[in-house]
């Protein structure tokens, strides 16, 4: 009698420290499951970041394509501005200097005419050198005339090039620093890119790590739950034909659903059900709680033993109404939802798991 009271206490002992084992797996499983559900939102943000800078360097570099070919236009017009304006300074220095050359000939022809007037003031004689120099010298006032309104004309055909030339120049800077602008935009936006796509690469590494361990634990649940029932038959009878609901809502991700991303995807392992913040969180039948606390991406988390196989977890609350160890009934208001963890909405991230493998909850629920 003896010997059997001994080996039952080392039967219970050792189921006991099974089922510690069992929780401190599960418990690294939700680590593992919030980090591999962290991993993966990154790793989303990062494919949109990325996606958007080529993108961006795509419209970039044809803009800058564009502007340069508009650039290689400019700096053409601006050369022939400056060419047009540089032929008509000489034709004006050239007027010029020919206008001076006259004037100095007219004043030297005026004196002459000027000191033949005076050597026959005192008769009535017209010398014909008096007549040579006035011949001459009205045919340079001509020229003289015609010289000045030609000079003129260079004048301000001069400055329309200087204006059409200061405004080809003007134009060229402007595209030239839009060219600049466009340059540094792109190179900005490649070294973005291959920052991005580094980080792609860190965090396809990190999902597939974080895949793996959680397929590992999946699997050592499994066999710690099957170890734990042991000693005692599992009845996978509630304590009703169907349990309850949680909470009543709309159901934003059902169990099994994927996301992908790299070419790897993370499944939900129950369904995720919209509700306002703060609303009840009920159990879904009777049992002991074996987890609540925060933890990690699952934020405000509960977990109870059914005693029969069954788990269910109940994610993203806002707070906790019940403690490890507490004994609670169908229906009892356990927790209040919220947005806690990785939840993007105010929601009630529920999970159903029979020997500690998640099954679709769908098929339990009233």
């Amino acid at each position: 009698m003896r010997r059997f009271l001994i080996v039952l206490l080392l039967i219970v002992l050792a189921a006991a420290a099974i089922t510690d084992e069992l929780s401190d797996k599960q418990k690294q499983l939700q680590n593992v499951q919030s980090q591999l559900q962290k991993a993966q939102k990154q790793a989303q943000d990062t494919a949109s970041k990325k996606q958007k800078a080529q993108g961006e360097i795509q419209r970039t570099t044809a803009l800058k394509r564009r502007t340069d070919q508009n650039l290689s236009k400019l700096r053409s017009v601006e050369s022939t501005k400056r060419d047009s304006l540089d032929r008509v300074h000489l034709r004006l220095e050239d007027a010029e200097q020919r206008l001076t050359n006259l004037e100095h000939l007219q004043n030297h022809n005026l004196e002459m005419l000027i000191r033949a007037d005076r050597s026959y003031s005192g008769t009535d004689i017209r010398h014909r050198d008096q007549r040579l120099l006035s011949i001459v010298a009205e045919h340079n006032e001509l020229k003289l005339t015609g010289l000045k309104g030609y000079r003129t004309a260079l004048t301000h055909e001069k400055a329309l090039k200087q204006s059409e030339f200061s405004q080809a120049v003007s134009e060229v800077r402007k595209t030239s620093r839009e060219s600049s602008r466009m340059q540094k935009t792109l190179s900005s936006l490649k070294a973005q890119s291959s920052k991005l796509a580094r980080e792609e690469k860190r965090l396809q590494n990190q999902i597939a790590k974080l895949k793996k361990d959680a397929a590992q634990l999946e699997s050592l649940i499994s066999r710690l739950t099957a170890s734990s029932r042991g000693t005692e038959t599992a009845s996978y009878q509630f304590t009703g034909n169907k349990i309850a609901w949680p909470v009543r809502g709309r159901i934003i991700r059902s169990f099994g659903s994927e996301t992908r991303a790299y070419g790897t995807s993370v499944t939900n392992q129950g369904i995720d059900i919209a509700v306002a913040e703060g609303t009840a969180v009920k159990a879904a039948d009777a049992g002991e709680v074996i987890f609540a606390d925060r933890y990690s991406g699952q934020g405000n988390l509960v977990i109870i033993d059914h005693k029969n196989g069954f788990f269910t977890v109940y994610a993203y609350n806002s707070s906790i109404n019940v403690s490890v160890g507490s004994k609670v009934s169908k229906g009892q208001v356990i927790a209040r939802s919220g947005s806690t963890g990785s939840a993007t909405e105010p929601s009630l991230h529920f999970e159903l798991r029979k020997d500690g493998k998640s099954i679709d909850p769908m098929r339990y629920l009233e």
